[in-house]
């Protein structure tokens, strides 16, 4: 039944293919980001932890360096 959408000619006949191919790439768009500020703040919580972990190694270091 597509092939009829397809054989109508003009741009009104391909406004819903315009619309679904937008639809799609904003999506898209929203998982990618998604995914990117998950991994953002697992990295923090990574950093956070590395940085607890070197000041209780050496907490006396770290004063005499300042």
């Amino acid at each position: 039944m597509w092939w009829i959408l397809l054989q109508s000619s003009g741009p009104p006949a391909n406004l819903g293919f315009l619309f679904a191919a937008f639809a799609v790439i904003w999506a898209i768009f929203f998982v990618y980001a998604f995914f990117v500020a998950r991994r953002r703040q697992e990295m923090q919580r990574e950093i956070a932890a590395l940085r607890q972990e070197i000041e209780g190694v050496n907490p006396a270091a770290r004063d005499e360096s300042a």
